[in-house]
C-alpha cells in the first residue's frame, strides 16, 4: 500500500538544502550582556522596536487599525457609539473593552474565548483608555473595543502597550472626541542588572528574546505606563515588583514617609530610571501615530475630493 497522501500536496521525498546552516557557535547570553550593550536584535537598552501602524483594517467597524511590534501582532475594532435599547438614561457613554488572544498567538495553543489573563488585561486598557475620552458628549450611547492578539511577543504587559497604540488608532479614526493620544510602552528591570551592563538597568520594549538574555530576567520587574505626551499626563501605572529590595537611601526615605510601601521588589532610583526612559519613548510613539492618523486624513481626503463619473 503506497504511503502517498493523494489528499495533500506532497514535497519531493529529497531536497537541497538552499543555505547551508551556520557552524559558527553564537555567545552565550551572559557574555554577549557583559561586553556589549546591544540585544539580540541589535537593539540599545533604551531602544524601541520599529512600529507599524495601518488604519481601517475592519470596514464594518467604525474605526479600525492594525499595529505590529517586532513579533508582536494585533488588531483593534472601534463599534460605536450606538444607542442602547432598554437601558437607563445615562449622561455618559459607556465604554467596553475586550482583550482576546486567537488560539494561534503563541507557541503553545490556546483556548478559544475570554479567560482570566484577558480578564486583566481588559481592565488595565480601560483603565488607560477612560480618561482620554469625551464619554460625556454621547449620553446613553455605548462604546465597544474589541482587541485580538494575533500573534504575541514578550510580556504581557506588552499586548497592553500595543493594544492602547492600536485603540486610540482606531478611537481617533472614528471620529471619538478625545482629549489626547493615549500610548504605552513597557520596561523590564531584571532582578540582577549587574549582569547587564555597568550603567544600564533598564530594558525598554523587551520582546521574547530578551527574555533569556541574562538569569533572572523572568523574575523582574515589570514596568508598564501610559499616558498622553501631549497634556504630559499619565493613564495607567502598573508595576510588577520582582525579587530585588529596597535597598537605596533614596527608598527607605520614601517607605518612611509611606509613599512607597516595604517590601515592593524594587529600588526606588531604578524605578525612576524606568519611568523616565518609558517617558521619553512615549513621545516617540506618539509621533507613529500622529503620522499613522495624518496619512488616513490624506487617503480619505483624496477619496472625497474623486470626482465621480
Amino acid at each position: 500500500m503506497s504511503k502517498h497522501d493523494r489528499r495533500r500536496v506532497n514535497g519531493p521525498p529529497s531536497y537541497v538544502p538552499i543555505s547551508e546552516a551556520s557552524t559558527s557557535t553564537a555567545p552565550s547570553s551572559a557574555s554577549l550582556a557583559s561586553t556589549s550593550q546591544q540585544r539580540p536584535d541589535n537593539r540599545s537598552y533604551a531602544e524601541l522596536r520599529p512600529i507599524f501602524l495601518q488604519t481601517n483594517l475592519v470596514p464594518s467597524a467604525s474605526g479600525s487599525s492594525y499595529v505590529e511590534i517586532g513579533g508582536l501582532k494585533l488588531a483593534c475594532s472601534v463599534f460605536g457609539p450606538r444607542q442602547v435599547k432598554g437601558r437607563q438614561y445615562s449622561g455618559k457613554a459607556e465604554l467596553n473593552v475586550e482583550v482576546k488572544f486567537a488560539p494561534f498567538s503563541s507557541r503553545r495553543r490556546r483556548q478559544p474565548g475570554k479567560t482570566t489573563e484577558s480578564a486583566h488585561l481588559s481592565n488595565l486598557l480601560h483603565q488607560a483608555l477612560l480618561p482620554s475620552l469625551r464619554l460625556d458628549l454621547l449620553p446613553k450611547a455605548s462604546l465597544d473595543i474589541h482587541i485580538m492578539v494575533l500573534q504575541t511577543d514578550g510580556l504581557e504587559e506588552s499586548c497592553i502597550a500595543a493594544a492602547c497604540i492600536a485603540a486610540t488608532t482606531a478611537l481617533a479614526s472614528a471620529g471619538i472626541e478625545m482629549y489626547g493620544l493615549v500610548v504605552g510602552s513597557v520596561a523590564l528591570i531584571p532582578s540582577s542588572p549587574e549582569k547587564l551592563a555597568k550603567d544600564k538597568q533598564v530594558l525598554l520594549d523587551p520582546s521574547s528574546s530578551d527574555l533569556g538574555l541574562v538569569t533572572g530576567m523572568k523574575t523582574a520587574t515589570r514596568v508598564l505606563l501610559c499616558g498622553m505626551p501631549a497634556l504630559a499626563s499619565v493613564t495607567c501605572l502598573n508595576v510588577s515588583a520582582g525579587s530585588s529590595q529596597l535597598s537605596s537611601k533614596a527608598g527607605q526615605d520614601r517607605v518612611g514617609q509611606g509613599s512607597v510601601p516595604i517590601g515592593a521588589g524594587i529600588e526606588v532610583d531604578t524605578l525612576d530610571e524606568a519611568l523616565e526612559t518609558i517617558n521619553a519613548s512615549l513621545v516617540d510613539i506618539h509621533k507613529v501615530v500622529a503620522q499613522a492618523l495624518a496619512d488616513d486624513f490624506q487617503r480619505r481626503t483624496a477619496l472625497t475630493s474623486t470626482p465621480t463619473q
